[in-house]
């Protein structure tokens, strides 16, 4: 099992922040073309980060006239963490066998990729979107 451990860097995460830090400060329902403009990202893009987030629980979708997307949690409930669990991707890694070590250093490796996630989930709990849009105003 590997984990992108670089993941907070990810123009993935940073994305799926600033649509979860816009909600936050919009507080109502925005369309994917208001979100896109406004965060002045590609439409098909957006979609796939708002499939992410909707697939996480994160935001609701309302289709119609006064259709769009929402936070489905109350903003002061949203941490980093949660971005960071819904956009963060697990998977099978591929082993090659460069020497008679690989197995051991892939297990250590595997052991502290894990032990890394866990502290960087931690300390992304303690972190509110409300926090982030408060910091952001003041840096302004």
């Amino acid at each position: 099992m590997q984990i992108k451990n670089h993941l907070i860097g990810s123009s993935k995460f940073r994305a799926a922040l600033c649509v979860i830090l816009l909600l936050t400060e919009q507080g109502g329902t925005l369309t994917s073309s208001e979100m896109a403009q406004q965060l002045n990202v590609h439409a098909a893009y957006l979609r796939k980060i708002m499939s992410t987030l909707l697939k996480a629980g994160m935001v609701e979708a309302k289709e119609g006239q006064d259709g769009g997307y929402k936070l489905k949690h109350p903003e002061s409930d949203i941490t980093l963490a949660d971005v960071y669990d819904a956009v963060r991707e697990v998977k099978k890694s591929q082993t090659v066998t460069f020497c008679h070590w690989t197995t051991s250093i892939n297990e250590n490796l595997a052991k502290l990729m894990l032990e890394v996630d866990e502290c960087t989930i931690s300390y992304l709990k303690e972190i509110k979107a409300t926090d982030m849009i408060s910091s952001l105003s003041n840096s302004n």
